[in-house]
C-alpha cells in the first residue's frame, strides 16, 4: 500500500494494552500517533508519535479537546470496549465519518454487569465499530457470545519485541550477581501482584513439593525469585520462611519493568498462575511472551490468559492450579537441567518465528486497514445519515428523544459534508428531540438553524408551530403552520396543528374543517379522528 494513512490510537491509560509492537510495524507503511494520558511510567513508543493529555480529575478517562486532535485522521483506534476514551473516540469517528477499530483484551463475561453505563458503552462499540480486534481466543469467544458479527472480529495475537528481550549472558550474570545468585543456580521466577497472597501462595507450595521429587543435585541448586509490587510482601516472607524456603528465596517487592530484560535473562523457569478473581478483568501477562522471547521455560495453567496466548508455543502446562499439579510440571521441566545460552537464543528465535509466521498478526492489521480504506467511508456515513433522517420524518417521542439527541450531536458536524437538505433535517430532528424533552429554547434555536440550511424545510416550520402553540402564541403558531402547508399542503401534523389552534380559539367550525382535512390524509386510524369528535362535541 502506497497510500499512507493517518492512524490515531486513543490509548487512554492502557498503553501496555495498545499492542504497540504491532503498530510500530504498521508505522513503516502509515503515520501512527498514540494519544495517552500523562503518567509517571510512559514507555518509549518510538518511532510512533506520542501525544500526552492531562488527566481530568472530575471525569477519569475523558480526553479534553479530543476532537481537535483527531481531525484529519483516516483511521481511529480505541483500546478496550469498556473505556470512556474508546466511547469518546468512537463518537468522534462517527461524527467525522472515519473508520473505527477497537482492540480488546477483556475475556471475562459479566465483569461490568453492575455498571450499566459501562455495558452501554460496550454495546455501542460492539454495534458501531468497523472491526473489533480481540487479543486472545477467550476474548474472541466473548465477543461472539455478546452477539458481535463474525465479520467484525479480527483476531490479533500478542507479540513482544524479541530483540529487546532476547537472552543475554551479560545481563544474566549482572542480575544474578546483584541479587546474590550463582551461575549454577536454577532460578524459578514468579511475577505476581503482591496486594494479595494468591496465586503466589499456591505457586510457592507447588515449588516446595517439587523439591522432594527432584534429584538431590538439582534440588539443592533451585532458587526462587518473587517479583511484584503490593502490600502483602511481609506476609509472603513469613509464609516462605514457614515452608523452609527462606534461604533460597529472593523477594523483590517493586515494579519489575525497569529491570525486566535483565530478570528474564537471569531466569531459567517462569511459573504463571491465575492472575484474576471473579468480577475483575485479567491483567495482561505481557511478561510471559517476553519470557518466551528470552528463551525462558514457561509453565502455565489451563484457563488463564497466559495459557491462551501461548497455547501451542512450546510452554509446559500444569494440569490444574494446585500445589500438586504445579510441582509435577516443575519436576518435568527442572529434571531436564538448565538450558545453555545457545539453546535459549534458539528457543527465543523459534518462539518469535512461531508467533509471527505468515506476517500474522501484522497481516491482520494490514488487511483490516486495507478493507476500510477500500471503502468510501464518507459515502457510507452519508448513507447512514440519510437513513436516520428518513426514519424520523414524524416528530420524535419522549421515549426516543434522548437516544435521538445523542445521534444528532454525533452527526450534526459531519452533515456539513452532505447536501444542505440533509444537514437541515438533522438539525430539525434535533429540535424535535429537544422539544420532546421540554427544552424549548434550545429547540427553537435548532429549528432556526435548520431553516438557515434549508428555508423550505416544512418539518422545521411545523416544529416551531407546535412550540408556539404550546406557548399559547396562537398567531405565531398559525403563521408557522400555514408556511409549512404552503410547501407541503398534505403534511398531516401541520393540518392537525391548525385544527388545534382553531379549537383553542373556540372556532369550532374552522377546527372541524382542518381536522377533517387531516383525517383525509391520516386515515381512520389517525389521532385526528378523536380530535375531530371532540371538536364536534364542543361545538354548540
Amino acid at each position: 500500500m502506497t497510500d499512507r494513512k493517518l492512524i490515531k490510537i486513543v490509548a487512554g491509560q492502557a498503553l501496555d494494552a495498545a499492542l504497540l509492537p504491532l503498530w510500530k510495524s504498521i508505522a513503516i507503511h502509515h503515520r501512527v500517533e498514540v494519544l495517552a494520558f500523562e503518567s509517571q511510567n510512559i514507555p518509549d513508543v518510538s518511532p510512533l508519535k506520542l501525544t500526552l493529555f492531562p488527566c481530568v480529575e472530575d471525569m477519569p478517562g475523558y480526553y479534553r479537546d479530543l476532537d481537535q486532535h483527531l481531525a484529519g485522521s483516516d483511521l481511529i483506534v480505541g483500546i478496550e470496549a469498556s473505556r470512556l476514551s474508546s466511547f469518546q473516540a468512537l463518537r468522534i469517528a462517527r461524527k467525522m465519518g472515519v473508520p473505527f477499530f477497537c482492540v480488546t483484551h477483556e475475556s471475562i463475561p459479566f465483569a461490568y454487569e453492575n455498571f450499566k453505563n459501562i455495558r452501554a458503552i460496550q454495546s455501542d462499540i460492539y454495534q458501531n465499530a468497523d472491526f473489533i480486534m480481540p487479543s486472545s481466543r477467550r476474548a474472541q469467544q466473548l465477543l461472539r457470545l455478546e452477539g458481535v458479527p463474525e465479520a467484525k472480529i479480527k483476531r490479533l495475537a500478542p507479540v513482544s519485541d524479541w530483540h529487546a528481550f532476547r537472552y543475554s549472558p551479560d545481563k544474566c550474570r549482572k542480575f544474578r550477581t546483584y541479587i546474590g545468585l550463582s551461575p549454577s543456580d536454577m532460578v524459578v521466577t514468579l511475577m505476581t501482584n503482591l496486594d494479595q497472597l494468591e496465586p503466589c501462595s499456591t505457586l510457592i507450595q507447588g515449588i516446595r513439593l517439587s523439591l522432594n521429587q527432584l534429584p538431590a543435585e538439582i534440588s539443592k541448586r533451585v532458587r526462587i525469585v518473587i517479583v511484584g509490587a503490593g502490600t502483602m510482601s511481609p506476609e509472603l516472607k513469613y509464609q516462605v520462611s514457614d515452608l523452609g524456603l527462606g534461604n533460597r528465596t529472593v523477594i523483590i517487592a517493586q515494579d519489575h519493568q525497569p529491570f525486566l530484560s535483565d530478570l528474564l535473562s537471569a531466569s531459567d523457569v517462569l511459573v504463571e498462575g491465575r492472575s484474576h478473581t471473579k468480577g475483575q478483568t485479567e491483567v495482561l501477562p505481557w511478561h510471559v511472551t517476553q519470557a518466551m522471547a528470552a528463551g525462558v521455560q514457561v509453565i502455565t495453567v489451563p484457563g488463564t490468559l497466559a495459557d491462551d496466548w501461548l497455547s501451542g508455543s512450546m510452554e509446559t502446562r500444569a494440569e490444574d492450579f494446585s500445589p500438586m499439579d504445579i510441582s509435577m510440571a516443575l519436576v518435568n521441566v527442572l529434571t531436564k537441567g538448565a538450558q545453555d545460552g545457545d539453546t535459549r537464543l534458539a528457543r527465543g528465535e523459534l518462539f518469535a518465528s512461531a508467533t509471527q509466521r505468515s506476517g500474522e498478526p501484522l497481516a491482520v492489521l494490514r488487511d483490516a486497514i486495507f478493507a476500510v480504506s477500500a471503502k468510501d467511508s464518507g459515502s457510507r456515513r452519508r448513507g447512514e445519515v440519510a437513513d436516520f433522517v428518513q426514519k424520523h420524518q414524524v416528530p420524535v417521542t419522549y421515549k426516543d428523544a434522548r437516544d435521538v439527541l445523542v445521534i444528532c450531536e454525533e452527526v450534526k458536524d459531519f452533515t456539513g459534508a452532505c447536501e444542505k437538505s440533509i444537514q437541515s433535517e438533522v438539525l430539525r430532528i434535533r429540535g424535535d428531540a429537544l422539544a420532546a424533552l421540554s427544552r424549548g429554547d434550545e429547540a427553537v434555536t435548532s429549528f432556526e438553524e435548520s431553516l438557515k440550511a434549508d428555508q423550505k424545510n416544512y418539518n422545521a416550520l411545523r416544529g416551531l408551530g407546535y412550540l408556539a402553540w404550546h406557548g399559547h402564541s396562537h398567531e405565531d403558531a398559525m403563521s408557522f403552520f400555514k408556511k409549512a402547508l404552503a410547501i407541503n399542503q398534505n403534511d398531516y401534523q401541520c393540518l392537525v396543528g391548525v385544527g388545534l389552534v382553531y379549537r383553542r380559539l373556540k372556532m369550532f367550525d374552522e377546527s372541524a374543517f382542518w381536522l377533517q382535512r387531516a383525517l383525509s390524509v391520516g386515515g381512520l386510524e389517525s389521532s385526528s379522528l378523536g380530535l375531530l369528535v371532540q371538536a364536534c362535541l364542543e361545538n354548540p
